[in-house]
């Protein structure tokens, strides 16, 4: 069930999914996060049907701005793709430009993790952003003795988020919990956010 839109002016994220959603939510920060309202899917894919879906909310007029945050994965065409469509929908007429919001008069733009031009995912921002430097080169160990054939760069970064996290002090640390201070996790206030935190602040 996706959060109602409010009857004051807020402004619209879509991303792809709930770990997503927990990262936005803690770059984003406290005193921007409650100006937000955030749907998120099950994947990219699921970004349209939720921009058809929100613009058919008559509290959707309120919206001041509308954002999509979605990985690149290994096809940029095809994030720019849906990012093109999801925008649509709500009117955008041009394609998104990585990081920037355009148009009035409600801006709009997308977000590609983990830099607008290189495969991958958010994990790949987390990954630079992890509290422990040493636990991070144990980790690069493991990984470079294991040699995982993952199928993906993005499941790559993935898999060694995961192995991160499974040994911080707490090894049972999910990802929406690894972004609090004392876990050993990622630090939300980290440089490599930046611009993710910039677009966010931005809507």
């Amino acid at each position: 069930m996706m959060p109602p839109f409010p009857s004051t002016g807020f402004g619209l994220l879509l991303v792809e999914g709930g770990d997503e959603r927990g990262l936005c939510e803690a770059v984003a920060g406290p005193t921007v996060w409650p100006g937000l309202v955030c749907w998120y899917g099950s994947g990219g894919t699921d970004l349209p049907d939720l921009a058809a879906l929100a613009v058919r909310d008559p509290s959707f007029a309120n919206a001041r701005s509308v954002g999509v945050v979605l990985d690149m994965e290994e096809d940029p065409k095809e994030a720019y793709r849906i990012a093109q469509e999801t925008l649509a929908a709500f009117g955008a007429n041009t394609p998104p430009i990585h990081g920037r919001l355009a148009g009035q008069p409600r801006p709009m733009g997308a977000f590609f993790a983990p830099d607008g031009k290189t495969l991958g995912s958010i994990e790949h921002l987390c990954r630079l952003a992890v509290g422990d430097p040493k636990l991070s080169a144990c980790v690069d160990a493991l990984v470079g003795c294991a040699q995982p054939l993952h199928s993906t760069t993005a499941l790559g970064a993935k898999g060694w988020l995961n192995a991160y996290l499974a040994m911080c002090p707490d090894p049972r640390l999910r990802f929406h919990q690894a972004f609090t201070a004392g876990t050993g996790g990622i630090d939300p206030a980290h440089p490599a956010f930046d611009p993710l935190r910039n677009f966010l602040q931005s809507l």
